[in-house]
């Protein structure tokens, strides 16, 4: 399956996408091209009712048919514009609804995705391939792989030979279903788990991906990674389990003992 995140009918993004169809259609893998613009998305308004009573979010759009669509692919290629440094905004809805994402686990689970994103100009794009990818770990996916492609206008990122062949390489490894394997040992210059290329320094020579908390430590090739931080990624079933079960619910009770304090600092500010 291809979701494409753009609104733009024959912009790049549409255009790859439907490349990728036609691959995998072509090597006899069923395939099919979804547009997030067809749906329609709210944004999240914190009531915290799916958590705290386990129900149904009350906001009356497409989310769920959304991820039950995603949750139903073998596989998933996520492609997507950048605007301004970022994803736009209407891929931001779908992210924000995080807390209804760990009930999609169960039908995920070892399935392969990857994410394109698409810049005008390189340079302006630092934040898009992160925040596609949080998506994708937040459905439970596994990252095959994650890159760039530059083109302004329509079809301009198509105009380069390698990134044609970059794309047709990611769709035979997707339409493959290749069993995924426990994370190895790793040197890159990215994060192998959501391939951000930010980095948080929190000691001399160790560094932390702020987007799924792998630790990297420094090396003259690039980062090291260690099996043991891949495999305890901030996405893993288990963390999201437990920031839901040991932080996320007990906030709620946390509230109920701050608010009559919460109570005097509205008064006295008379907010």
């Amino acid at each position: 399956m291809t979701l494409v995140c753009s609104q733009r009918k024959r912009g790049n993004s549409e255009l790859i996408g439907r490349l990728a169809v036609g691959e995998a259609k072509r090597r006899g893998t069923d395939a099919e091209l979804l547009r997030l613009g067809d749906y329609s998305l709210l944004q999240c308004d914190g009531c915290m009712r799916c958590v705290f009573n386990n129900e149904p979010c009350h906001l009356q759009d497409d989310v769920y048919q959304l991820f039950d669509a995603i949750s139903r692919a073998d596989s998933l290629l996520l492609v997507s514009p950048t605007y301004v440094l970022s994803i736009p905004g209407m891929l931001k809805l779908a992210i924000d609804r995080y807390l209804l994402m760990d009930q999609y686990h169960p039908l995920t689970d070892g399935h392969w995705a990857a994410s394109i994103g698409v810049a005008g100009l390189r340079g302006w794009e630092q934040f898009e391939l992160p925040l596609l990818n949080l998506l994708l770990l937040g459905l439970g996916f596994r990252i095959l792989d994650s890159f760039m492609l530059y083109g302004a206008g329509p079809g301009e990122a198509l105009l380069n030979s390698s990134a044609i062949g970059r794309i047709q390489t990611t769709v035979s490894r997707l339409s493959s279903r290749q069993p995924s394997e426990p994370y190895g040992p790793v040197i890159s210059d990215h994060c192998p788990i959501c391939f951000s290329t930010l980095f948080e320094k929190i000691e001399p020579g160790k560094f932390r991906c702020p987007v799924c908390l792998s630790l990297g430590e420094e090396r003259k090739e690039g980062f090291y990674f260690s099996s043991e931080t891949l495999r305890n990624h901030r996405f893993t079933p288990e963390r999201m389990k437990s920031h839901l079960q040991d932080w996320v619910l007990s906030t709620k009770g946390d509230f109920r003992k701050k608010l009559p304090q919460i109570l005097r600092v509205v008064k006295q500010f008379g907010l």
